[in-house]
């Protein structure tokens, strides 16, 4: 019985070892919003960016109501504009530590006049060391183990419980 216990650890051991952690990078969310356009609008954010890094901008135009045209991005400090104006989709920019401001614009074309956006601005600072996380898969392994031996275990337990109540009625009949 024990051997089986101890083969079923192998086997995730194993399957932890040959999958092996998976890098992540400590990315910051600067911004992270879905918002409305009614006409043709634009709008402003400042994001104070504490060291060099690049941002990384996605921009998405969500089929709601009317969809958007002419839906774009730039981004400016206050010594004037980084990178160049950006459509929808996802694009990176390197920049310096200090103040930098995210316009974007839309014009919804339809029946209603009405466009929904999505934006999300994740900053990463450069050099940022990746910190090692363990797979998914080992986490959900590990967890199935632990439920089913805990599953085992109370089988095992009531079963003594039902054969021990069987001897206390045995021993009241007589």
């Amino acid at each position: 019985m024990k051997i089986r216990h101890f083969m079923a650890a192998l086997v995730v051991v194993i399957i932890g070892w040959i999958a092996g952690p998976a890098p992540a990078s400590a990315d910051t969310v600067m911004y992270d919003s879905a918002g409305f356009f009614e006409g043709a609008q634009s709008f402003t954010d400042a994001m104070d960016v504490p060291t060099a890094g690049t941002l990384t901008i996605t921009l998405a135009d969500i089929s709601w109501f009317d969809t958007d045209t002419n839906l774009n991005i730039f981004l400016t400090t206050n010594s004037g504009p980084l990178g160049g104006n950006m459509g929808v989709g996802t694009e990176s920019v390197n920049v310096e530590p200090g103040m930098v401001y995210a316009h974007w614009a839309g014009d919804p074309v339809g029946g209603y006049g009405v466009g929904a956006y999505g934006l999300q601005i994740d900053f990463t600072p450069a050099g940022a060391p990746e910190v090692p996380l363990p797979r998914s898969m080992i986490l959900l392994l590990s967890g199935l183990g632990i439920l089913f031996g805990w599953q085992r275990r109370n089988r095992t337990v009531d079963a003594v419980r039902v054969e021990s109540m069987g001897r206390d009625d045995a021993a009241m009949t007589t």
